[in-house]
């Protein structure tokens, strides 16, 4: 898909002057910005060599869009093919990878400050997804408490050692 193909195709439909240069002019252009043998400054002369006026802003705003939809694309195809991917295998070997690309995409984002940590009460993550699958309950320990029930003594957001065991034996096999 060509770039103005991948613009034009954007939902949020933009209008930029950049689209009224000739396709030939264009695509030189956006082929000197990819190859990196172009600036945006010498994108703006050229232009202006040609007879026509854009600025180095006008041609930066389309350039952004651009890079923009192509990331787009590329992160679309990418899910799709984890889709696919999650979709032929069996649901466990599914849910322990889909576990470790969210505690990846997790890690990645809380090491560059982009992803904040919240509390998560994971003995009601289990719960929900053992109803959401038809499964019985998961066992009382996994419950975030004691088997007897008891509440356990521990600080807010700490997940019980017995619930932490339980997920190693349970999930992990360990």
């Amino acid at each position: 898909m060509n770039h103005r193909e991948l613009v034009l195709s954007a939902r949020r439909r933009m209008r930029f002057a950049f689209l009224t240069l000739p396709e030939d002019l264009q695509d030189e252009i956006i082929d000197g910005l990819d190859s990196m043998t172009l600036t945006l400054h010498e994108a703006s002369a050229q232009i202006a060599s040609r007879g026509h006026r854009l600025s180095y802003e006008g041609v930066a705003a389309y350039y952004r869009a651009v890079r923009t939809e192509r990331r787009l694309a590329e992160v679309n195809h990418e899910l799709s093919r984890v889709i696919a991917e999650f979709a032929a295998k069996p649901r466990d070997e599914a849910l322990d990878s889909l576990v470790k690309l969210v505690i990846a995409t997790a890690t990645s984002g809380v090491a560059d400050g982009t992803v904040g940590i919240k509390d998560i009460n994971l003995a009601k993550l289990v719960e929900a997804s053992a109803k959401a699958h038809g499964e019985p309950a998961p066992p009382a320990n996994l419950q975030g408490g004691n088997p007897a029930g008891a509440p356990s003594a521990q600080k807010k957001g700490q997940v019980p050692q017995d619930t932490l065991d339980a997920i190693r034996r349970d999930v992990y096999g360990l």
